[in-house]
C-alpha cells in the first residue's frame, strides 16, 4: 500500500487529475445513494456495507498484500453497479424532476385570474370529487404550474375551463381517458390520460392502488405539486403533497387543499394544513 502512496505522489500532473475526477465521481455517486438509501429506510445496511470496505482499505495500509487495494477498489464499483441496479426506480423518478420543465401551455400560463374565478374552479373540483366519491369512480386530478414534457406528452391536450361536468366525463369509467391523470394548471384543464412515475414505496396502506402510487410518485417527484385521488375501491378522497398525505378528506378539507394549490392561501395555511411531516 506505501508502494500505491508512492506512485500517487509521484505520478505525473495529468494523472492526479484523471484520479482526482475519478475520486469526486465516486464521492458524487455514493451520495446519491445515500440519498436514495435514506427514501428507502435502508440506511443501516448502507453504513454497514460502506464500514466494511472502509475498514478492507485501511486495512490495506498494514497488510502486506498488494492484491488487497485492487480488491477494495473493485469491490467499490461492484457496489456503485448493484445499488444503480437497486435504485434504478428512484433514479428515474428523480430524473422526471431535473427534466426540462416548461409552463404547462405557456398561452395559459401567462393570464391572469381573479381571486373569484380560482374559488368557483375550486368549488366544481370539489363538487366532482364529491359526486366520484359517491359513486365510487375513481379519479387522479393533479394541480401543477409546472411538470415534466415527458408526463404532459403522455396523455392528450384538453385546455378547456374546469366544471365539475368536464371532470366526471374524464373519468367516466372505461373512456379512453379515465385511467390516466387529468393535469390541471392556470386555472385550465390542460391535459387528461397522463401517465405518471410510480412509487417504489413499500411501506403504504394495502388499500392503496395504482393511482394513489402515481400521485405519491408524482408528488415526490415535484413537491410543489398536489395531487388528489378518488379511490375506486372505497370512493376515499386523498391528497398528496411532497411526501405529506392526507387521506378520509370531506368538503371542507378538500376545499382548503384546493385553495392552496391554487394560490389562494398563504404559507402560514399551507403549514396548518399538511404540518410538518408527511406519513
Amino acid at each position: 500500500m506505501l508502494d500505491f502512496i508512492k506512485h500517487l505522489i509521484e505520478a505525473d500532473v495529468g494523472t492526479l487529475v484523471a484520479r482526482a475526477v475519478l475520486v469526486v465521481l465516486f464521492a458524487t455517486l455514493y451520495f446519491l445513494l445515500f440519498v436514495f438509501a435514506k427514501k428507502r429506510n435502508l440506511l443501516p445496511y448502507t453504513y454497514m456495507v460502506v464500514c466494511v470496505i472502509v475498514a478492507l482499505f485501511a486495512l490495506s495500509f498494514f497488510v502486506q498484500a498488494s492484491e488487497l487495494a485492487f480488491y477494495v477498489y473493485f469491490a467499490l464499483i461492484i457496489l456503485v453497479v448493484l445499488a444503480l441496479i437497486l435504485f434504478s426506480q428512484d433514479i428515474n423518478r428523480s430524473l422526471f424532476r431535473l427534466s426540462i420543465s416548461r409552463s404547462l401551455f405557456k398561452e395559459n400560463a401567462t393570464a391572469h385570474y381573479g381571486t373569484e374565478e380560482l374559488k368557483h374552479s375550486v368549488d366544481e373540483i370539489v363538487k366532482a370529487c364529491l359526486r366520484l366519491s359517491k359513486t365510487d369512480t375513481g379519479a387522479l386530478i393533479i394541480i401543477a404550474d409546472h411538470l415534466s414534457d415527458t408526463i404532459l406528452d403522455s396523455g392528450i391536450k384538453v385546455n378547456a375551463e374546469i366544471t365539475a361536468e368536464l371532470l366526471e366525463t374524464l373519468f367516466f369509467p372505461k373512456t379512453a381517458l379515465h385511467d390516466g391523470a387529468v393535469v390541471i394548471s392556470a386555472n385550465k384543464v390542460v391535459a387528461a390520460g397522463c401517465y405518471l412515475p410510480l412509487t417504489q414505496a413499500t411501506n403504504l396502506p394495502r388499500e392503496f392502488g395504482t393511482r394513489h402510487r402515481a400521485a405519491i410518485g408524482v408528488a415526490t417527484a415535484f413537491p410543489d405539486l398536489t395531487a388528489i385521488v378518488v379511490s375506486e375501491e372505497t370512493g376515499i378522497i386523498s391528497a398528496m403533497h411532497d411526501t405529506k398525505i392526507k387521506r378520509y378528506l370531506g368538503a371542507q378539507q378538500l376545499q382548503e387543499i384546493l385553495m392552496c394549490a391554487m394560490g389562494l392561501s398563504d404559507d402560514s395555511a399551507e403549514d396548518t394544513i399538511w404540518g410538518g411531516q408527511g406519513k
